[in-house]
């Protein structure tokens, strides 16, 4: 019982479905929910049944749906450069990752998921593409964001949020934020990877503010940074409070500075995308 109801967990997380979504009709929400969690057995004419409604061969579903051993040692480090591209805003290594996410074999869900992922993330560094994305995509991004439950991608949730934020409108976006600071408001429990990422959804929403002359709504995220430890790695979010608290101040000689040294330093792209005036 627990095997079937773990798979089907796995399943329904890969195709980013609610339970009542993943049930499709076909057997009770309550029956099952206690079917993932192994106090049910499902017959196997209600599995094919609910297997048919998303697609899923009776076959796939026994043979590649989980991500274990090695297949999951080879997409795990695929996800995080993903991430990391995303994250450096290098659109052609987001393009090869893609090509090497369309290789792996079987196509399972959680491949075919994280595909539409990369696209869509790729698309959303522009944001003319941005706006071509469907109301349906959109949902897609949400549905994927939170379709993982395990400590392990709670930094790839939180990395794909701060890429994709602007699928949200400004205030379910503030309200995101807000919520993602009362659940990490210790940043001395937080781990250092987990706090970069943090840093980048904090500094993606300020200035996604800032472009819309709504500067009055980033003062809990900038305060929010302000409280980083000022290690090598988080050095670059600690400028960014500097960036943007002179910015507010009109402080352009501070702004143009700062500007400047991200030129010096190679960031040019990042430069073009930052706020310059309030």
């Amino acid at each position: 019982m627990r095997y079937i109801g773990s798979k089907l967990k796995q399943l329904r997380h890969d195709l980013g479905l609610t339970q009542t979504e993943m049930a499709a009709g076909v057997i009770s929400v309550s029956f099952y929910s206690k079917v993932e969690r192994g106090y049910h057995d499902i017959g196997a004419e209600e599995l094919i049944e609910i297997l048919q409604k998303h697609n899923i061969s009776f076959q796939e579903f026994f043979s590649g749906i989980s991500k274990e051993g090695a297949d999951k040692k080879k997409l795990n480090a695929l996800v995080n450069r993903f991430v990391k591209a995303a994250n450096e805003d290098n659109d052609n290594d987001i393009v090869g990752i893609i090509d090497e996410f369309e290789s792996v074999k079987p196509r399972t869900p959680f491949i075919k998921s994280q595909i539409l992922l990369a696209k869509m993330i790729a698309n959303t560094h522009d944001k003319t593409s941005l706006e071509k994305l469907s109301s349906k995509e959109k949902r897609e991004i949400k549905k994927i964001i939170f379709q993982e439950d395990t400590d392990e991608n709670e930094y790839l949730r939180i990395a794909i949020i701060a890429n994709t934020i602007r699928v949200y409108s400004l205030d379910e976006a503030s309200f995101l934020v807000s919520s993602i600071i009362r659940r990490y408001h210790d940043v001395d429990k937080v781990e250092r990877r987990l706090l970069s990422a943090l840093g980048a959804l904090m500094a993606n929403y300020i200035n996604w503010c800032f472009e819309n002359g709504k500067s009055e709504l980033c003062t809990e995220a900038l305060a929010y940074l302000k409280k980083f430890p000022c290690t090598v790695e988080l050095i670059f979010y600690k400028i960014m409070v500097e960036y943007y608290e002179s910015l507010f101040r009109h402080e352009n000689s501070n702004v143009n500075e700062i500007r400047n040294i991200f030129i010096k330093a190679g960031y040019d792209s990042l430069v073009k995308k930052i706020a310059k005036r309030v």
